[in-house]
């Protein structure tokens, strides 16, 4: 790419230097945050012959018009407009239509927009710190506060929530804008503080306006009292739901659309429950609920793929008013559970907590094996079904946390383990952090296990 003069005399002529930069800059925005969809029908078709992709297809930097390299349209714009630039909507490079070659001067029209602009993109950039960008840091126990920072821990290291906090996509909606009133507000400031500068000089600042904010809308984590941990994330998915829906000014969904709020669209699934014909297997009666979390039974189960199989294995309805529409039987039909459809974050809650008849709650201390990658396409609709290869469906999530409880019912403590990098994992006991290895933290007696999709086969 041979210098081009013409650019060169446009960038020393102030009159005009400003709007080409702003200009092309904005193109090249456009270009690179727009879809696939918006791109084919907006920058590569064709305004006189409306091909999409005809060869390159060019941006006219000095008008709206689009045209396209193979039948020479934007050629023919070029000499009878006089708009000699064009940029390149595939490659985002701009192209002289006089030179009739690519412009190798790209760096300096970068340069110089970014000169013009640096002093105000510096006042109002906050670089993050080399130290805090795994988020290793701690909340501090401020009395059996174990079990809400246990959850923040994952929270705040999921990519979806950090995105999504990072992208103030909250922030700019809320009308509190008040961490101690709203919960949004508070893990929004929580996020700040684990990957940001700290202002004030206090880290927690965020950790305690959660914590005033819980209290004052449940009084039940209030206090020194153990309590369980999910529990308070069941409140808070559920709060940052109604912060969506206040500031998206959103009622409940009643049209059966899945609702787009963050933790929704993080983890919400569904579930399908299925009376099935002892006789002739029909299973036509059939409901379907949404689920955020799947609660499986550990009692004399050693691994987690059995809590599954129990969860999804048949039961015996007995007592159960039945007439089969197929085949017209009576007999007792039989129940199943199984997957419908699955977010990218799968939530697994383990039943460590048994309550007896007598009245008194236990502990069930039995260790259950959980995998790093982890196959759940079997217990999904149609998954029992084989293929002529003799393989099902696969769907893979990945091990990303696992939040563990130490101690019995009324005297425990909560611990997150997380996977920040590809093969690095964290223990975060309170304000402790601490690395350890993949098969230390496969060695967990989990309670929650987070699971994010890696393939679909």
């Amino acid at each position: 790419m041979p210098h081009c003069n013409h650019i060169e005399k446009v960038l020393n002529d102030a009159k005009v230097k400003d709007n080409v930069l702003k200009t092309f800059n904005i193109t090249k925005y456009i270009l690179g945050h727009s879809s696939s969809c918006d791109k084919l029908m907006y920058t590569m078709k064709c305004s006189t012959c409306h091909e999409i992709n005809a060869g390159s297809n060019f941006i006219c930097l000095q008008c709206e018009y689009t045209g396209c390299w193979n039948h020479s349209h934007f050629l023919e714009h070029s000499t009878t407009k006089n708009h000699i630039f064009g940029i390149n909507s595939s490659n985002q490079l701009m192209y002289c239509f006089k030179c009739q070659d690519y412009i190798g001067d790209i760096d300096l029209l970068n340069s110089s927009f970014l000169n013009k602009s640096w002093d105000d993109i510096q006042q109002h950039t906050d670089i993050p710190q080399l130290e805090k960008t795994d988020g290793l840091s701690g909340f501090v126990n401020m009395g059996s506060t174990c079990f809400i920072s246990s959850i923040l821990q994952f929270l705040i290291h999921n990519p979806y929530i950090v995105n999504y906090f990072m992208t103030q996509q909250h922030h700019n909606k809320c009308q509190i804008k008040d961490p101690t009133a709203c919960m949004s507000c508070s893990l929004d400031a929580i996020v700040a503080d684990t990957y940001g500068s700290v202002k004030n000089g206090n880290m927690d600042d965020g950790f305690i306006s959660m914590l005033n904010c819980a209290w004052k809308i449940n009084h039940n984590f209030a206090g020194y009292s153990q309590q369980d941990a999910h529990e308070f994330l069941q409140f808070l998915e559920n709060q940052l739901h109604n912060d969506y829906k206040r500031v998206e000014h959103r009622g409940s969904a009643t049209d059966g659309s899945y609702c787009k709020c963050i933790i929704h669209s993080m983890f919400q699934g569904a579930l399908k429950s299925s009376i099935i014909c002892s006789e002739c297997n029909d299973g036509s009666k059939t409901i379907t609920d949404p689920f955020m979390d799947l609660s499986l039974d550990i009692k004399d189960k050693s691994t987690l793929y059995e809590c599954l199989d129990s969860f999804h294995k048949r039961e015996k309805l007995h007592d159960y008013n039945y007439h089969c529409p197929q085949c017209s039987t009576t007999e007792d039909p039989t129940k199943q559970l199984s997957i419908e459809k699955l977010g990218p974050v799968l939530s697994l809650q383990l039943k460590r907590f048994e309550h007896l008849a007598n009245g008194n709650n236990v502990k069930l201390t039995n260790f259950v094996e959980f995998p790093l990658y982890l196959n759940v396409g079997k217990y999904c609709t149609d998954g029992d079904a084989v293929s002529a290869d003799g393989s099902g469906q696969s769907i893979v999530y990945e091990l990303t946390a696992i939040v563990s409880h130490k101690g019995t019912v009324n005297e425990g403590h909560y611990i997150a383990t997380i996977k920040i990098s590809e093969d690095r994992w964290f223990r975060f006991n309170d304000s402790m952090v601490s690395e350890l290895s993949q098969q230390q933290a496969l060695q967990d007696e989990a309670y929650l296990l987070f699971y994010v999709i890696k393939q679909v086969q």
